[in-house]
This record gives structure tokens, C-alpha cells and sequence, in this order.
């Protein structure tokens, strides 16, 4: 009879954890759920503003716009304006990826090869200093050394799209440099050596396709963050030479709904560019 008891005693404990650490989860779910929705509603209001303010044509007192319209959409497309910093924008950040793929697909492999550890220590120390330092204050420097060292480069598209390419440096850096440790580049060029391989086509055939992944989430970071830098295109080039971000900043004085509508337009380009590269990228996986 005892030793009955003391099973259904133990019986009954097991049973009142089991029952104490289901109240704990549901207490953990319900705290996440609460937080993940705050979050959400958070981050999610401030867009719907922007997106109901884009369409209305009157909303003052109400809650909702009190006339719907699309004049600030057609006005906005038909603006020659808009599609000149559009494609000025466009052009920079694609320069400014195939920039730093070059440099620093170059500069790991030379690391990788030479087994010299100090060299991706600097590597890293100049990564971490875009990011450390405010984009004002790389501009303003920029901006004084080229000043008196070459004034012809002021305001020029020239000096933008390399300072530009050492903000999104450490972007770039990041992303290859994973790339290279999984794929041993070392071991590779070793063996095609000894294949007889040349290096050009060992970079053409052999490292770039293995570097594929590493080098369209490093563009897709670094497209993204050139082409909506405008500390660096307002200090450097300015209304000279509008990029997207500049000419927003201005038609932001001029027209709220336009440039509501112009920031929905960018925030729809740049998921339409992720899209695509992450099909691309699916597409070159399965070949």
C-alpha cells in the first residue's frame, strides 16, 4: 500500500510540472505575441500614413483621406526630374557594386594566397570605420582632403561613386570574406595549378562562380545602401548633379504628396531588386 501511494504521489508531482511548465510556455507565447504585435504596429502605422497621405487629395480633420486621388503618382511620373535622379542613383550604385566586387574579390584572393593574417586585419580595421563614423562626417572629410588636393574632382559624379564605394566597403567585405572561408581558395588555386589551369581562367571559371552567392547578397546590400545615401550625394554633388535621395529631399519642401508617393516608389524598386536577385540567385543554384 506504501509504495502505491508513493507512486501516485510521484504521479501527481510529474503532473504538476508538467502542468507549471505548460502555464510558463503559454506565458512565454503570449508575451511574444504581445511584443512581435507592438512591433509590428509600430513599424507598420508610419507606412500606412505615408501610403494613405500619397493618395489622398484632401485630409484634414478625418481619420481617413476625405478625397482619394492619384494626382500625386501621375504628377510624380510625368516629372522629367524624377526619372533623371532615378537613373543617376541607378547608375552610381551599380558602378559602386561592380566596384567593390572588383577590389575586394582582388584584394581576398591576394590575402588568400599569401596566408599574410596581418593583411585581413587591416582588411577589417578599414571595414569598421565606415561604419563607426557618421556618413556626415566622411563627406565633410571628403570632401576637404579633395579640396585641396584635387578641386577639380568637387561636385563631380566621379568623387561620389568612390566615396560611395568606401561607405559600402565593409558590406561587401563582410559578405565575400564568408564566401572565401567556405569555399578555400587556397585549395582551389592550388589544385588548378597543378592542373596547369592559368589564373585568369581560374578566376573566370572556378572562383567567381564559387563567389556567386557571397557577391549577390554583398550587391544587394550595397545597391541598396548607395542608392539611399544622401549625406554623402547632398555634401558632395548636391542640386548640381540631384540624386534620388537629393531630389526627394527637396520635393519634400514643394509637394508632401509627392514625395510620399516618391518614397513608396524607391521602398517598390528596391523590394522589386531583392526579388530579383533572389530568383536569380535560386536560378544559378539550380544550374
Amino acid at each position: 500500500m506504501e509504495n502505491e501511494n508513493y507512486m501516485e504521489i510521484t504521479l501527481d508531482n510529474s503532473e504538476v510540472k508538467k502542468w507549471k511548465l505548460s502555464v510558463k510556455t503559454n506565458y512565454e507565447k503570449i508575451l511574444f505575441y504581445i511584443v512581435t504585435g507592438l512591433f509590428l504596429i509600430y513599424t507598420i502605422f508610419p507606412v500606412i500614413s505615408v501610403v494613405l497621405f500619397s493618395v489622398s487629395g484632401k485630409w484634414n480633420m478625418t481619420l481617413l483621406p476625405e478625397v482619394w486621388s492619384l494626382n500625386a503618382y501621375r504628377e510624380l511620373f510625368m516629372n522629367s526630374l524624377f526619372w533623371s535622379s532615378f537613373a543617376r542613383s541607378f547608375l552610381v550604385s551599380f558602378l559602386v557594386v561592380l566596384m567593390d566586387i572588383l577590389i575586394i574579390t582582388a584584394a581576398l584572393l591576394g590575402v588568400e594566397l599569401s596566408g599574410n593574417k596581418k593583411m585581413m586585419t587591416l582588411l577589417e580595421t578599414i571595414s569598421i570605420i565606415p561604419v563607426a563614423l557618421p556618413g556626415v562626417v566622411l563627406a565633410l572629410s571628403t570632401v576637404t582632403f579633395y579640396g585641396e588636393a584635387f578641386p577639380l574632382l568637387l561636385g563631380s559624379p566621379v568623387l561620389l561613386i568612390f566615396s560611395e564605394a568606401v561607405f559600402a566597403f565593409p558590406f561587401m567585405l563582410w559578405s565575400l570574406k564568408n564566401t572565401f572561408m567556405s569555399i578555400n581558395a587556397g585549395v582551389l588555386y592550388d589544385a588548378s595549378c597543378t592542373l596547369g589551369v592559368p589564373t585568369w581562367k581560374f578566376i573566370l571559371k572556378i572562383l567567381v562562380p564559387s563567389l556567386k552567392k557571397g557577391m549577390l547578397t554583398g550587391g544587394i546590400m550595397v545597391f541598396t545602401t548607395t542608392f539611399n545615401n544622401f549625406a554623402l550625394a547632398q555634401l558632395i554633388v548636391g542640386s548640381g548633379w540631384e540624386t534620388y535621395q537629393v531630389f526627394l529631399n527637396k520635393l519634400m519642401r514643394i509637394d508632401g504628396h509627392m514625395a510620399s508617393a516618391m518614397v513608396l516608389t524607391g521602398t517598390a524598386m528596391t523590394f522589386i531588386l531583392v526579388a530579383v536577385c533572389s530568383l536569380t540567385g535560386k536560378i544559378l543554384k539550380n544550374q
